[in-house]
């Protein structure tokens, strides 16, 4: 796929469940992974797959608790089982070594698969909930993170941010203002800051 061009809705077969993705660009690979109950169009929708696609391949999944793909092959309890299923998904697809970026739920799905030394580059995380649980997973993570949470979060509290910090080595924590668990959407363009300068600090 040239840069530039129109976005590709593809699917893929992962366990018996065809999954639906968005990909546009090339380059290195970014996975964008959508919080619970939105889809891939999310990412389509405040401009950030169009952006980032102008200097990477990138991919944005409908993921197994999205609005569409919502599947009961699943335990919503099992987030480890989630990350597995993404790295199947992209070893599938046959990416390596991407940027993810996962919101909320995948936030934390994201934090998971990459505690298990995974294939990534780097980590994104907005509003990742259930950080708290699972301390001695984050202190496994080795690539840089970077977690970003709204000043009014009352579904993942910002003091996670703290957390995140305190237990990742390298890791880079932000609060916005004014923003609540969705703070990607609620202030996108402070968010899209972030994210240019740490992709930049990382060169990523």
């Amino acid at each position: 796929m040239m840069r530039g061009g129109e976005s590709m809705e593809l699917w893929a077969t992962i366990r018996g469940l065809k999954i639906r993705y968005l990909m546009k660009g090339s380059g290195n690979p970014f996975v964008l992974l959508h919080g619970f109950s939105f889809l891939a169009e999310t990412w389509v929708e405040m401009g950030l797959f169009d952006e980032l696609s102008t200097m990477n391949s990138v991919y944005a999944f409908d993921m197994p608790y999205g609005a569409k793909s919502r599947s009961d092959k699943f335990s919503a309890e099992n987030r480890d089982d989630y990350a597995y299923f993404l790295k199947e998904m992209l070893q599938t697809l046959n990416i390596d070594k991407p940027v993810l970026f996962g919101a909320s739920i995948s936030g934390e799905v994201a934090l998971r698969y990459l505690s298990q030394g995974y294939s990534a580059k780097a980590g994104i995380v907005a509003g990742a909930v259930h950080v708290q649980n699972i301390l001695q997973k984050l202190e496994m993570i080795k690539v840089p993170v970077l977690g970003v949470w709204g000043e009014r979060d009352n579904i993942s509290p910002p003091d996670n941010a703290k957390i995140l910090a305190d237990h990742i080595k390298n890791s880079e924590t932000h609060v916005i203002k004014g923003a609540g668990h969705a703070c990607y959407l609620d202030k996108p363009e402070e968010f899209k800051t972030l994210l240019r300068h740490f992709l930049k600090k990382a060169a990523l």
